[in-house]
């Protein structure tokens, strides 16, 4: 009943005790026939029969009078309560207690920008109505706004907060310095914080308003937004959807950047990638971008050509970093529509070379020379720098300052040696396998295919020779696949490749079943003529294996020499695979972090060697000085052990590079870089029509406001035409009571 009237009246507190006062008249009414009359007329049977006939319609006449006195007073009543019939149509602060849940979407689409407004701008005015028409009716109305971007936490100070002035002049005062994220928005998230926030809420009016750009990518087949929906609609809560962008705008995004960073050197060229979408819905003609490192602009420019919509262009660029040291490099398109999405970041650590170790089994150590002048016949070129040492140095020698580890024709491993391969290999270093007739296929197929998985396959006895012949002859003794490694080598015709000779290899053990000849996953890059595997490639933990199963150098055996790869005529693809296999494999977990914005900074310290004092520098040169502190672990209880310090760093929703500062026990500062970049699927601007929202959320009641009005949010009431009818209804009636009144009377 309480919600009926709410819904009905402007004024409901006087809807319950003004009806209670039709009961006056029938009070008075009552009162007025127990009262006795004195007659003076001497004639008395004359007035008794003169009442019988008339006495049933003197009734009716009295009971006319009475209904007409206690529809004046609900006549009376509904106009100070001010009747709405139409409850639709009512205000959206009404007078009743009602509490308004806003969310505010601030994710990164949200700076779309038309003309010289973004629609976060236009996202704060609508709620500043809000708070302005619900301050005009003081102590009826609550408020809670939530950002999309913390939606379990409501902004600071307005969690079911009483809207009334001071809380318009505050709003008044934060709106402007409230800015807009650039993360992600996940609908479903907020609606669900909405909901937990009104179940238990006892208010007689519940709204949530939903103040978004509606993209179809957040909206649009987002089931658990419409369960979310369907839930606060069936706990006859009012949605109202509010539009802050009305139609979809041309959008050019850098998608991403990439590079072969983990080979980079000072002086050598790097490669890069760099992707840009048209999001739009037209064709983009001579989009261009620029690149620029540590904040100064090269003198060239990428050009993408044109970019039809809903397609994608890809360019490659090559850069030479002059000085080893933490570079920021930066590509940036031309502005448009949506400026965050315009440039993306990437931070590059440049040593001066990359230490590679090549570790030869054989006496006379060859084969490892083929492989470091493959490497490094320049090093201002390649930026590799070999160091060639025997097997039993792989005991003796930190593994983890090299980028490749090549073990070439390795007799066996000590298990001391075994296992800080598998170690420098699981912590992300890359592998490189030769063989050659010094192996030792037994222990390969116990210590490192079943023991270790650090080799792929477990091999034959004895390697086998492949068959030439003049028929042989047209085809190539090397067949490779598609991996980006052999991508120089593709075509019908390779010279590269074609003139290259293998005339022993291993193969898989014959012997054991097809499915246990090899470790799962391992993936075969190139075969011999045969169809045998030739090169492999597997992970183990973070860093990848590849294995070759044939020699390094042109190593000769009683009867033949294994492969000509090295120094025969087809020697230039040798020397290019080398460098491709070293770019594929190289260790990446000293790649620096290319992050999302809103991901945190974790910096975790061993606290023997570092202090806790860890400094991040922001893109916009704001620094900030954390304490780290000790980690809670259950390795930390150990005897002995020292609980590592970690030190968290949260406000990263800038995207750009952010430096990170860590200083060691003789105050030596130790500096590092991460990248933050905006999510790709903020780039993607298609608005959800209401069409397609009235589809999809067919089971839900709600009303879509278009963007740039304000009507829903009423100042005026609704209910002026009837007042006017309530007061015409007053005067006809109050004329009709009194003329009924005056024939009733006695006069």
């Amino acid at each position: 009943m309480w919600n009926w009237i709410g819904q009905h009246f402007l004024n409901p507190a006087f809807a319950l005790p003004g009806a209670a006062l039709i009961l006056a008249p029938i009070i008075i009414h009552l009162l007025n026939r127990l009262r006795y009359r004195k007659v003076r007329f001497a004639a008395m049977e004359f007035l008794l029969a003169s009442q019988k006939r008339n006495r049933q319609r003197i009734f009716f006449e009295q009971l006319l009078l009475l209904l007409l006195r206690i529809l004046l007073v609900l006549l009376v009543v509904a106009l100070i309560g001010r009747l709405v019939l139409n409850a639709d149509e009512l205000s959206l602060f009404r007078g009743a207690q009602a509490h308004h849940v806003v969310i505010l979407d601030d994710s990164a689409s949200m700076y779309d920008r038309t003309d010289e407004t973004i629609a976060f701008d236009t996202a704060k005015k609508v709620l500043q109505r809000i708070v302005a028409e619900g301050a005009q009716r003081p102590g009826a109305q609550k408020i809670t706004v939530l950002l999309a971007s913390r939606p379990t936490e409501s902004l600071s100070g307005l969690t079911e907060r009483d809207i009334d002035e001071g809380l318009l002049t505050e709003i008044a005062d934060r709106l402007p310095l409230m800015g807009c994220t650039h993360q992600a928005f996940d609908p479903a998230k907020s609606l669900q914080a909405a909901l937990e926030r009104l179940a238990d809420d006892r208010t007689s009016l519940r709204y949530v308003h939903v103040l978004s750009d509606f993209r179809k990518r957040d909206w649009l087949d987002n089931e658990a937004a419409i369960t979310a929906l369907e839930e606060l609609s069936s706990g006859k809560v009012g949605i109202n959807l509010v539009r802050c962008v009305g139609e979809q705008h041309e959008n050019l995004s850098l998608t991403d950047l990439q590079g072969e960073v983990a080979v980079a050197a000072a002086g050598v060229p790097v490669t890069f990638r760099a992707e840009v979408a048209n999001n739009g819905t037209r064709e983009v003609k001579d989009v261009r971008a620029q690149i620029l490192i540590d904040g100064n602009r090269l003198p060239r420019t990428l050009d993408f050509g044109d970019i039809a919509t809903n397609e994608t262009a890809e360019r490659r660029f090559d850069v030479v970093f002059d000085i080893a040291k933490l570079h920021r490099l930066q590509v940036r398109l031309d502005e448009d529509a949506l400026v965050t999405d315009d440039t993306r970041y990437m931070a590059v650590d440049v040593p001066v070379e990359n230490p590679v170790l090549i570790v030869d089994g054989s006496p006379s150590g060859e084969q490892a020379l083929y492989l470091a002048d493959a490497l490094a016949a320049d090093k201002s070129v390649t930026g590799f720098a070999p160091e060639i040492r025997p097997a039993t140095d792989l005991r003796r020698i930190p593994l983890d300052r090299f980028h490749i580890v090549y073990l070439v024709n390795v007799p066996e491993l000590p298990p001391d040696a075994i296992d800080a391969v598998k170690k420098y290999v699981e912590s992300g270093g890359g592998l490189v396998w030769y063989l050659g007739p010094n192996v030792n296929a037994v222990s390969y197929n116990q210590t490192l295919f079943a023991d270790t998985a650090l080799f792929p396959t477990k091999l034959a006895l004895a390697p086998t020779a492949l068959e030439h012949s003049e028929e042989t002859e047209k085809s190539p003794d090397i067949v490779v696949g598609t991996h980006p490694m052999f991508e120089v080598f593709a075509g019908a015709e390779n010279p590269l490749i074609d003139l290259v000779l293998v005339n022993l290899a291993f193969e898989p053990d014959a012997d054991t079943a097809i499915e246990d000849r090899m470790l799962p996953e391992t993936e075969v890059l190139a075969t011999l003529r045969d169809k045998r595997p030739l090169v492999l490639l597997h992970r183990v933990g973070k860093g990848q294996v590849l294995t070759c199963l044939t020699s390094a150098g042109p190593v000769k055996t009683e009867e033949t020499t294994w492969t000509n790869w090295a120094n025969g005529p087809g020697k230039i693809s040798f020397v290019v695979f080398q460098l491709e296999l070293a770019r594929a494999i190289a260790r990446r977990d000293r790649t620096l972090p290319n992050l999302v914005v809103g991901q945190p900074i974790e910096e975790r310290l061993n606290s023997t060697y570092y202090i806790e004092d860890v400094e991040i520098a922001t893109p916009d040169n704001q620094v900030t000085r954390l304490k780290a502190v000790a980690e809670e672990s259950d390795e930390a209880t150990e005897e002995g052990s020292v609980a590592p310090l970690v030190a968290t760093y949260r406000d990263t929703d800038m995207p750009g590079v952010y430096g990170v500062t860590r200083y060691t026990r003789d105050q030596e500062a130790e500096q590092t870089l991460v990248a933050y970049n905006v999510p790709t699927t903020e780039s993607e601007l298609t608005v959800a029509t209401d069409d397609a929202l009235q589809q999809q959320l067919a089971d839900v009641k709600f009303e879509i406001q278009p963007v740039g009005q304000f009507d829903w949010i009423r100042t005026d009431s609704p209910g002026s035409e009837m007042r006017r009818l309530l007061i015409l209804a007053i005067c006809l009636i109050g004329a009709f009571e009194q003329f009924m009144a005056y024939r009733l009377s006695y006069h």
